[in-house]
């Protein structure tokens, strides 16, 4: 009986000092828990473009992303395409761009290419101004975007006035910039989609029409389906009174918006994307300006990008 009291007030003692111990525990694991749910959400999008459209994701800090992207021709024999006529776009070249994208901080990612189409060297700035949290307390990631596009083809007069009897350079009438805000979010593991109100002006119009500062809406989703395996796809918009009544001689629209579908595989250090789009441009300037073939005529031209970061 002696024994039992004793192991009794053994107990007493300590079950406090135990349960205390518990309490700490359990409040440490909620803790975490709850730091966990604060952490940044990760890999919206897994490159700094879905096809057309740029995604919210920038270069981390000391990183050199090294860019290809390449467009084919038309596919569809309606739009200049078909066997006989170039492989199916295959033996036609509607634009190239190399590009080396830096990244100063894991926010801050500046960039330079070239492209093709009208020789365009373009400069590019990118800023990650907010990212989405997994508790949610900032639902969504924005990102700042803007570039200058220069045109570097031989003037053939569109690019000098005539003043006081002598032709007159201006240089400036070759440039045209974008801004751009980059609204993402990540819906869980597998689907990230994006919004992005576009801004751009040109200095230079071919016809006495058309406007020089330009709205577009674009959209953007990526649907994962294996651990290296999505589809992706982005669509813009563009508000153009010029663009909406333009018609070819034969009635059709000389103008269309730019859809792009198409697969990303990852493969280490590569990001490969095959798709589709109906825009011959890559840069901003010209898919959002002059997309001239239509999906409906077998106007989207076989394309690709491929991405291959390097530790600098």
């Amino acid at each position: 009986m002696k024994k039992l009291s004793s192991g009794a007030l053994t107990v007493l003692v300590l079950f406090p000092v135990l349960l205390s111990a518990q309490e700490d525990d359990l409040l440490k694991i909620a803790s975490e828990g709850s730091e966990d749910k604060k952490e940044k959400v990760a890999a919206t999008f897994k490159s700094t473009k879905i096809i057309n459209a740029q995604t919210n994701e920038t270069v981390h800090k000391r990183t050199l992303d090294f860019r290809v992207a390449h467009r084919f021709g038309n596919f569809g024999g309606a739009s200049g395409g078909g066997y006989q006529s170039n492989m199916y776009g295959i033996y036609t070249i509607a634009d190239v761009r190399i590009a080396f994208e830096y990244g100063i901080t894991d926010r801050l990612t500046t960039g330079l290419s070239n492209n093709k189409k009208n020789r365009n060297l373009e400069g590019l700035l990118k800023y990650r101004l907010l990212q989405q949290r997994k508790d949610n307390s900032m639902p969504v990631a924005v990102t700042l975007f803007g570039s200058v596009v220069v045109n570097t083809m031989k003037d053939l007069g569109n690019f000098s006035v005539i003043e006081d009897g002598k032709r007159n350079k201006k240089p400036l009438r070759r440039a045209s910039y974008v801004s751009q805000m980059i609204i993402a979010r990540k819906f869980g593991p597998a689907f990230s989609c994006e919004i992005l109100p576009t801004y751009i002006h040109r200095n230079f119009v071919e016809h006495h029409d058309d406007e020089n500062g330009i709205f577009a809406l674009g959209f953007g989703g990526r649907l994962k389906l294996t651990r290296s395996f999505a589809i992706v796809g982005d669509y813009f918009y563009t508000f153009s009174d010029f663009r909406d009544d333009a018609r070819l001689s034969d009635g059709n629209r000389m103008f269309y918006q730019s859809l792009g579908l198409g697969i990303e595989i990852e493969t280490g250090g590569h990001v490969f994307t095959i798709m589709a789009a109906n825009s011959a441009g890559i840069v901003e300037k010209e898919f959002l300006t002059d997309t001239r073939d239509t999906w409906t005529r077998g106007g989207f031209k076989f394309s690709f990008n491929i991405s291959r970061n390097f530790k600098l």
